[in-house]
């Protein structure tokens, strides 16, 4: 098979082919994403670029806050939406890990999601299940259907709220 062969007709040559190729996109010039990929290939007729190796940093306010990579994905420079598959992991810098086969980034709304098996792991706590919406900070997530969890780091639950008089555990 021809490795430059894209979503287009069996052995159709990219219009364009860039290698080490990076996207930033910004809000009155502060960074909210960048896209990279070893390469990136476009084919005639097609909005989206054909992008294998993806690596996405995610950022708030300028700053960083995780990382997405996969094998391959797709993305659009007109509506900025991001599709990745192939070893699908999300990791924030705080250590939260998302795991999946495949995953949308929707820039209007700022959320990822997909309709396919996740495991989602925080510390020794890990949640798996169908279907997801998700913040790419992982501080919001919600799995579908088929959930199951497994809980053993009891640490946040057992310590009282920030100035409510009582002592931990």
């Amino acid at each position: 098979a021809d490795s430059l062969a894209g979503p287009g007709a069996a052995g159709e040559r990219p219009t364009q082919q860039i290698f080490d190729y990076r996207l930033v996109e910004s809000d009155a010039g502060v960074k909210q994403w960048i896209l990279q990929s070893e390469e990136m290939r476009k084919y005639g007729g097609q909005r989206d670029m054909v992008l294998s190796e993806v690596h996405m940093d995610f950022f708030q306010d300028g700053a960083h806050f995780s990382v997405l990579v996969a094998d391959s994905g797709t993305a659009n420079t007109v509506t900025k939406q991001v599709f990745t598959w192939g070893n699908v992991v999300v990791t924030t810098d705080d250590g939260r890990r998302l795991e999946t086969e495949e995953l949308h980034f929707d820039d209007k709304s700022g959320l990822i999601h997909n309709d396919v098996f996740n495991r989602f792991t925080r510390r020794a706590d890990v949640m798996t299940g169908f279907g997801l919406e998700a913040t790419p900070d992982l501080e919001y997530i919600e799995l579908k259907r088929d959930v199951k969890a497994a809980v053993t780091d009891t640490t946040d639950l057992a310590r009282p709220a920030p100035g409510s008089g009582k002592e931990g555990p």
